[in-house]
Parts: structure tokens; C-alpha cells; sequence
């Protein structure tokens, strides 16, 4: 195997050779996988992405994002997008990690670091997901977090304070605003991110433009324009997107067709399987028994 560094050596041998692996520190997952992945859907958290080795691409609407070892991604809420990864090889893996934002962290280092900053510090940003260039800061202190993942004491000890100075490093970085677009709606995407917040805690009900325009406080024609904008798709398709992609998370764990249908806000299996079939290309029971998530 070659490798690009040590820490993406460091992280495949952790791994195992598993495409996804959960660690025992809260919100880090390591990825690894000896071959490219062509597009997929996957439902993104709220997070901070690394690519260690290899590359990776997701897009949503007419938006795309990429980003590999010289860069990361902050995704500020939960949104489906496509994801592919290229430039692996057999001998050259990919080797990725990814933090899930701990909101209440972050805004409480908002409060902590305010009396420093003074509005033109604060950069206003319209994006919900960017990648940036990364810093030696904030990679020595992800090696440091992913190094300590396997010793009990030091995680006891020090994650806590290690990811909050990644936090800290992000914030004060260009898309420190996609960090605080994850927490409340100071930021330039103020007034969509608690839509986009609403429509992930509701999804399931019988959501309507009249109900999210309420929510928003504007129109159901300006949302759609602000809305748009920021995500690239309407409200209207953005619930749509997100219900199918939960949905086919729920039958690659094994759920019912039936069971999922009901359980992500459709009335009528029939609709459901046609809307399904039109988005992914196969009907729900054609669904793989697991989604090969990719980090």
C-alpha cells in the first residue's frame, strides 16, 4: 500500500479495511475503501470532512463541491446530495474522516470568542456546504484527535478539548460562517438554515409550501427564490429529496417497504414506489440490502 502520509497510513490500518468506521470518540468516523465509488445518494450531516487520500466529489442541484487532502468541507445541515470518490487504486486507497458539529460546542465558542470580533469578522456567507482550504493547524489537531480514538484515558481527557480547538480553528478560518450557520441563523444563509432545520425535524408530516413559508415568514414566492439560492432545489423538492433518501437509509437496514413508506411521510405505497423508482432507478424492493456509506 502506498500512502500519502502518515496519518492516512495510520487511519486505514485503523479502519480495518472497512469502508466506514465509527470511533469511539462521539461524532469522529474514519472511511477507507481501495476503490473508486461512481455517484451515489447519501444524506449528509452536519459535519466537517476530511479527505486524507484521494478525492471526493458531492453536488447537489447545481451545486458541487470537491475536496481531497489540501482541502475540507463544513456541510452546515442535513441535506441529500450525490457523492462519488476517484483517484484511488488498489495500492493507493482512499482514506477520509468526517466530525459531526457538536452545535451547542460551537455556540458556546461563539459566545467565548464575540467580544474579539467585531461584525466585519464575521463573514457572511449564503452557502450551507463549502470546502476551504485546510491549515497545518487544523490538521495537526485532527492527527492529534484521531490518534488518541484507541486509548481510553486520553479520549476521556483530551477529546473534549480537541475538538473543541477544531472548532475553534474552523471558526476563525474563510467558512468559519458555515460553522456558525450550523448553530443559529447568524450567518449570510440566516434566513434559510432554520427552514432547512424545521424541514429535517418534520420531514415526515405532511408538509406544505403554506406551512414552511410560515415558518420562514416570507412568502411562499420569496422562499422559494431565498431558498433556491442557498440549496439549489425548492423547499417543496428539498423535502421530497430528503424522504427518499431516508427512506432508502431505512431499507438498507432491513425495514418494510410498507413500514418506510408511512414512516417518511407517504399515504400511498403506490406513490411512494413510483416517486422512488423516478429518483433512484429501482423500485424500493429492488433497494440493495445496504447503502455503502462514503464519508
Amino acid at each position: 500500500m502506498e500512502f500519502n502520509s502518515e496519518l492516512a497510513e495510520y487511519v486505514f490500518e485503523l479502519a480495518k479495511g472497512n469502508c466506514v468506521h465509527p470511533t469511539a470518540i462521539e461524532g469522529l468516523t474514519l472511511f477507507s475503501s481501495t476503490q473508486n465509488f461512481p455517484v451515489m445518494p447519501i444524506v449528509l450531516q452536519p459535519s466537517i470532512c476530511f479527505v486524507l487520500q484521494g478525492s471526493k466529489q458531492l453536488s447537489s442541484g447545481q451545486n458541487v463541491y470537491q475536496y481531497d487532502p489540501s482541502t475540507y468541507l463544513i456541510n452546515s445541515v442535513t441535506r441529500p446530495v450525490d457523492a462519488s470518490v476517484s483517484c484511488v487504486e488498489p495500492a493507493r486507497p482512499y482514506v477520509g474522516a468526517s466530525l459531526r458539529i457538536d452545535r451547542q460546542v460551537v455556540g458556546q465558542l461563539m459566545m467565548e470568542m464575540s467580544q474579539w470580533q467585531s461584525d466585519n469578522d464575521l463573514t457572511q456567507q449564503m452557502e450551507l456546504t463549502q470546502s476551504t482550504s485546510i491549515t497545518p493547524e487544523i490538521l495537526g489537531n485532527l492527527a492529534r484527535l484521531i490518534r488518541i480514538a484507541d486509548d481510553p484515558m486520553d479520549r476521556q481527557v483530551l477529546s473534549g478539548s480537541l475538538c473543541r480547538e477544531l472548532y475553534y480553528q474552523v471558526l476563525k478560518g474563510p467558512s468559519g460562517g458555515l460553522l456558525r450557520n450550523s448553530v443559529n441563523n447568524h450567518a449570510g444563509a440566516n434566513r434559510i438554515t432554520p427552514v432547512v432545520h424545521y424541514i429535517e425535524q418534520h420531514f415526515e408530516r405532511n408538509l406544505d409550501i403554506d406551512e414552511i413559508s410560515h415558518v420562514a415568514g416570507m412568502s411562499a414566492s420569496t422562499l422559494h427564490e431565498h431558498f433556491k439560492q442557498v440549496t439549489s432545489v425548492s423547499p417543496m423538492q428539498y423535502v421530497k429529496s430528503l424522504r427518499l433518501h431516508k427512506a432508502r437509509s431505512m431499507l438498507s437496514l432491513g425495514s418494510q417497504v410498507a413500514e418506510v413508506c408511512y414512516a417518511v411521510g407517504y399515504s400511498s405505497p403506490s406513490q411512494f414506489s413510483r416517486e422512488f423508482k423516478r429518483y433512484f432507478g429501482f423500485t424500493p424492493s429492488e433497494a440493495k440490502s445496504a447503502v455503502i456509506a462514503i464519508g
